[in-house]
């Protein structure tokens, strides 16, 4: 029995080992992701079994995936344990400072709320907060990264973004929206007007069918744009009407922690 035990803890660590080769071959191409075969190649792995241990990465922590784009990212987790003795570690401070609006979010609304940041060219998923009301069909999770225009959080850090730097990277991404559900250069161009207008966006359905989500752009009192704040729902929960009323919920809530939209 122990002989029998000693096998199944080698084979363990084997996999183990494996799997923590994989961490550097992601970091190395952390800045633009890295795909399956890629990653299998690197690692002179099968895809099945390169599979199996970046999704048992995936699973902790570690690395995050991107579904639509089929590419892996260092994961939120990892940043976490590598600041665990204490070192400041980078978005701490702005997710400590949105979690009781993001909580108050999710409370009122009933629904999933999410904190999206600026992460260079993209947005990262920094915190969520489920209401009563839980949403199951949603793929953005903490520590998912999506190019700036990717999901309402994500527009509406874009659409806040100075018309130049806008424009740039609508026309950077225009191939990689298409990877997004029904997303298109002429949809995330449409949210971008509308929060231009009414300082909130919508995305419809783009992505998820029939997950609607609605977000707003956060801004310290000098005017400095911090985050996105958004909240997921089926589309059928998010009329026309109770958009409004979960902006104001948003904004209400932000305001309580000296935030404004």
């Amino acid at each position: 029995m122990s002989d029998e035990n000693d096998i199944t803890d080698r084979r363990a660590e084997t996999s183990l080992a494996k799997a923590i080769r994989l961490l550097p071959i992601v970091a190395e191409r952390n800045a633009t992701g890295v795909t399956l075969s890629t990653v299998a190649r690197k690692a002179n792995l099968t895809t099945a079994t390169a599979r199996r241990l970046l999704q048992g990465l995936v699973d902790g922590g570690l690395l995050s995936f991107d579904p639509y784009s089929k590419i892996y990212t260092l994961g939120i987790g990892l940043f976490d344990l590598a600041g665990a003795s204490g070192s400041p570690r980078q978005f701490d401070a702005v997710r400590m400072e949105l979690r009781p609006a993001l909580a108050e979010t999710a409370a009122i609304t009933g629904e999933t709320a999410y904190v999206t940041v600026p992460f260079g060219d993209e947005a990262l998923c920094i915190d969520t907060a489920t209401g009563s009301y839980p949403l199951s069909a949603n793929t953005l999770k903490v520590g998912s990264r999506r190019p700036l225009g990717v999901g309402a959080g994500s527009a509406a850090i874009l659409a806040a973004l100075p018309d130049d730097a806008c424009d740039h990277l609508i026309a950077s991404n225009s191939e990689v929206y298409g990877r997004y559900g029904d997303l298109t250069v002429a949809e995330v161009r449409r949210m971008v007007r509308h929060w231009r207008e009414h300082r909130y966006l919508v995305n419809n359905s783009i992505i998820i069918p029939d997950v609607s989500a609605i977000a707003v752009a956060v801004f310290d009192r000098s005017d400095r744009l911090k985050a996105g704040l958004s909240v997921s729902a089926l589309k059928s929960r998010l009329g026309s009407a109770r958009r409004k009323e979960i902006v104001e919920v948003m904004t209400h809530a932000l305001n309580r922690v000296g935030l404004k939209t």
